[in-house]
């Protein structure tokens, strides 16, 4: 057998190597420095790569967050559940206010992890209205409660069973308010909604006439529908003309003459003032619990106030 000459081979060697080389480079300029937004692509496929790497190596910080809960071991909760499928009444868990926020919290979660979401959403309530929640609790107890309130029926669903109240807007005649009517019944089904059907506001509108010229200004005030009942008193505010505004400054201001009103007894913690910006429909959903509601309405009906 005869071998190939070494001359042959180191030709075909450098070959092997030149040929592929020329054909990936030949389009290449080594001379001329890269641009810019070039160095700017470069880097920024450097970082993307190496933040994928990282991710294969380590552990999420929402994963942690989330294993804190999802661990397959956990204790008891200090709180007993009970059956996570019974009924349970409107004030459950209640008594059990000393045990502090953290203890209603596992017992939500273990709860929801049972499938009892009623209950659930009890303890994530009882941590708002008996507890003194630091912010995290108070957010987890809100996520809670925002989760919980869609999936589960609402409390009450017989209207005749509801407490009667109504939801009362004082406009002077001279001042044109033509959606006011309207918009104010929208008002009080959001607010029969929103209070899981414990409560039922009726809409009122009062355009008395008055004297001189009058300030384009609304009195809004809460009040129960028997004689003899209280009333929050009136909350005065200028009069938008747009109803969507309109609107939204009736459930802020409801909002506000609730949780006064909360604030005056010491049996309940009074949900937090709305912050600026924040959906009033949504703080009236998930801030106040149906307990408080329910205490709302009783705090106006005859024989229920000093």
């Amino acid at each position: 057998m005869k071998r190939v000459p070494i001359p042959v081979v180191i030709l075909l060697s450098a070959a092997a190597i030149a040929l592929p080389w020329w054909q990936g480079t030949r389009h290449m300029d080594f001379l001329t420095p890269p641009s810019e937004a070039t160095l700017a692509r470069a880097r920024a496929r450097i970082t993307a790569s190496q933040a994928e790497k990282s991710r294969l190596f380590s552990i999420g910080r929402d994963y942690k967050e989330k294993a804190a809960i999802e661990s397959p071991i956990r204790a008891a909760p200090a709180i007993n559940p009970g059956d996570p499928t019974s009924p349970a009444p409107l004030n459950a868990y209640a008594e059990h206010a000393a045990e502090g926020p953290s203890a209603f919290i596992i017992l939500a979660v273990h709860l929801e992890e049972q499938g009892g979401n009623a209950r659930a959403l009890l303890a994530w309530e009882r941590v708002l209205d008996v507890c003194r929640p630091d912010d995290a609790q108070r957010q987890a107890a809100l996520s809670g409660v925002q989760r919980l309130r869609p999936v589960v029926a609402p409390w009450n669903i017989d209207p005749l069973a509801a407490k009667a109240l109504v939801i009362e807007a004082t406009v002077p005649a001279s001042i044109p308010a033509d959606a006011l009517e309207e918009v104010l019944t929208k008002c009080a089904h959001e607010l029969n909604r929103h209070s899981s059907g414990l409560l039922k506001f009726e809409p009122r509108v009062e355009r008395p006439e008055r004297k001189g010229q009058q300030a384009p200004v609304i009195s809004l005030q809460l009040t129960a529908e028997e004689p003899g009942g209280a009333s929050t008193g009136f909350l005065d505010f200028p009069l938008p003309a747009e109803p969507d505004q309109l609107r939204r400054e009736i459930l802020s201001g409801a909002y506000k003459l609730i949780t006064s009103q909360l604030a005056a007894t010491r049996d309940f913690t009074p949900p937090l003032p709305l912050s600026e910006g924040e959906s009033p429909s949504m703080a009236l959903e998930t801030k106040i619990t149906r307990l408080c509601w329910s205490e709302f309405g009783k705090s106006l009906l005859p024989g229920n106030h000093p």
